[in-house]
C-alpha cells in the first residue's frame, strides 16, 4: 500500500508541473487582474506566521493545535456547531480555522473567530506553501470538514504522522463517479485519513468503492443538524422590517442562495403571482453578493420593479423585490419569511441547505438538483417539510398556495423544523472518534 500512494503523489506533482508551465502565462495576469484572486493569492501562496499573542494552553498530552478547514461558504456554516464545541473542550486558543475562497473566509470571520485562535487561507497544494503553512501551524490533529482533498497536503501529514479526519463526508453521485474516473489517486489519497466520519449509509457504500478500508470509515449522521437555529426577537424582526420597509399586511418569500439562471425562473414565477392578483414581497439572495446588480437589472429589465439593498438603505422607500448584496443576513433574513426557497436547485448547482429555514420553522421550496444536500432534500419532503418544483409554473402555485393556506403553511413548517430538531447528535459523535485515536 505504501508504494501506490508514493507512485500517486510523484504523478499528481508531474501534472502540475506541467500545468504551471503551461498555464502561468494566463495565470499571473488573471490574478493580477481580479481583486479577488490578488486579494487571496499571496495569502494561500505564503502563510504569515502566527501572532506572539495566541497562547496555546498545552499539556504533555495535547501539544501543537487542532486544524479545523472547511473549503467555502456552505462547508465553513457546516462547520459552525463543530468549532464551537471543539473550543468548548480544548480552549478556542488551541484551534485554527481556514479556509479556500474568498467568500469562505469572509464568512468564517462571521461565524469562526469567536471560537479559534485565528482564521487563514488555506494554502496552495504547493511544496512551499503546504511546509510553511504546516510550520506556522504546528498541528496535531486536522479536520477537514465535507471536501477539499489535496495531495501535497496529505502527504505532508502523512510523513509528520499527523492524523487527519475528513468529517461530515459525502459523496454525491457527481462526486462519486468523478472520483471514480481517477480512482488511481483517489484510493490512495483516502487511505491517508485517520478516519472518515460519513453522513449516511450511502455515502459509507461510495468510499468504500472506491477503496476505503471499512474500519476506516464510520457513519456518524450530518452535523450541519446540530447547527443551533436561528433566535431572532420579536423586537429584532421588527426592526429588519423596518429597515426593508416591509409593509405589515403583505407575505414575505426569501429565496437564498440563488445562481444564475434562477432569478429568471423567480422572475416569471413573480409575475405569474402578480397576474394572479397576489402581491407579495421577494427578497432574492443571491450566492454570491457581487452579482446582485446583474440580479436587480434583470427583474427591472423584466418589468418588476427592484432594487438592491445598498440603494434601498439610500432611497429609504419600499419595494416589492429586495436584492442582498451582502452577506451574513440570510439566516435573519429566513426567520422573516412566510415561504422560503432554498437556491442553487432550479438550475445544476447541487443545492443548499435547506435546515436554515427549516430551523425556524418555514415551509421550505427546493428545485430539482439538490444532489449536494440529496438525503436532508428527501427526508424534507418525506415528512411533509418542503416540496420540490421544476419551473417557474410549480413555484408559483406552490407560493400561492402556502401563501393562501395558512394552517397548511404553518404545519409544513412545524414538520419541517421537526426533521432537523430530530437528527441531531453528529457533532458529539464525530468529536468522540476525533479524540478516540
Amino acid at each position: 500500500m505504501a508504494e501506490k500512494p508514493a507512485i500517486a503523489f510523484l504523478l499528481y506533482n508531474i501534472l502540475m508541473i506541467m500545468a504551471i508551465c503551461i498555464f502561468f502565462p494566463i495565470w499571473v495576469p488573471l490574478v493580477m487582474h481580479r481583486k479577488k484572486h490578488r486579494h487571496t493569492f499571496w495569502k494561500r501562496f505564503f502563510m504569515k506566521a502566527i501572532s506572539k499573542k495566541t497562547v496555546i494552553t498545552a499539556t504533555k498530552k495535547n501539544r501543537g493545535r487542532i486544524w479545523i478547514h472547511a473549503l467555502s461558504v456552505g462547508e465553513v456554516l457546516s462547520a459552525e456547531p463543530l468549532v464551537k464545541i471543539l473550543a468548548e473542550k480544548v480552549g478556542a486558543g488551541q484551534l485554527v480555522f481556514t479556509a479556500s475562497t474568498q467568500s469562505g473566509y469572509e464568512t468564517a470571520l462571521r461565524v469562526a473567530a469567536p471560537y479559534v485562535s485565528e482564521v487563514r487561507y488555506f494554502p496552495y497544494d504547493l511544496f512551499f506553501s503546504v511546509n510553511r503553512a504546516l510550520k506556522v501551524i504546528a498541528p496535531r490533529k486536522v479536520v477537514i470538514v465535507e471536501t477539499d482533498i489535496w495531495p501535497n497536503f496529505l502527504y505532508r501529514l502523512k510523513r509528520y504522522n499527523i492524523p487527519v479526519y475528513l468529517v461530515n463526508a459525502r459523496l454525491s453521485k457527481r462526486s462519486y463517479t468523478g472520483y471514480k474516473r481517477v480512482g488511481f489517486l483517489m484510493a490512495p489519497l483516502l487511505s491517508i485519513f485517520t478516519k472518515i466520519c460519513v453522513q449516511t449509509l450511502r455515502d459509507r457504500e461510495r468510499f468504500e468503492d472506491l477503496g476505503v478500508c471499512k474500519e476506516q470509515i464510520v457513519t456518524v449522521g450530518n452535523i450541519k443538524f446540530d447547527q443551533e437555529p436561528v433566535n431572532v426577537s420579536e423586537e429584532k424582526l421588527q426592526l429588519i422590517s423596518k429597515q426593508l420597509f416591509l409593509p405589515e399586511n403583505l407575505p414575505v418569500l426569501v429565496a437564498g442562495s440563488t445562481h444564475e439562471g434562477e432569478e429568471e425562473i423567480l422572475s416569471d414565477a413573480y409575475r405569474k403571482m402578480c397576474q394572479e392578483g397576489i402581491e407579495s414581497i421577494l427578497i432574492v439572495a443571491p450566492r454570491d453578493p457581487e452579482r446582485a446588480a446583474v440580479v436587480c437589472k434583470l427583474f427591472n429589465h423584466q418589468g418588476t420593479d427592484a432594487v438592491t439593498l445598498d440603494e434601498l438603505e439610500i432611497k429609504q422607500m419600499a419595494f416589492n423585490v429586495v436584492i442582498i448584496d451582502r452577506i451574513g443576513i440570510l439566516r435573519w433574513l429566513y426567520a422573516l419569511a412566510d415561504v422560503a426557497f432554498v437556491g442553487g436547485s432550479l438550475v445544476r448547482a447541487g443545492g443548499h441547505n435547506p435546515l436554515e429555514p427549516a430551523s425556524v420553522r418555514k415551509p421550505v421550496l427546493f428545485g430539482p438538483h439538490t444532489e449536494d444536500f440529496e438525503w436532508i432534500c428527501q427526508t424534507l419532503v418525506k415528512a411533509g417539510g418542503a416540496v420540490r418544483v421544476s419551473d417557474s409554473d410549480q413555484l408559483a402555485n406552490q407560493i400561492m398556495r402556502l401563501i393562501s393556506n395558512r394552517e397548511q403553511n404553518q404545519l409544513m413548517g412545524r414538520s419541517a423544523h421537526e426533521v432537523f430538531a430530530s437528527h441531531q447528535g453528529a457533532v458529539k459523535r464525530t468529536l468522540d472518534i476525533i479524540f478516540s485515536f
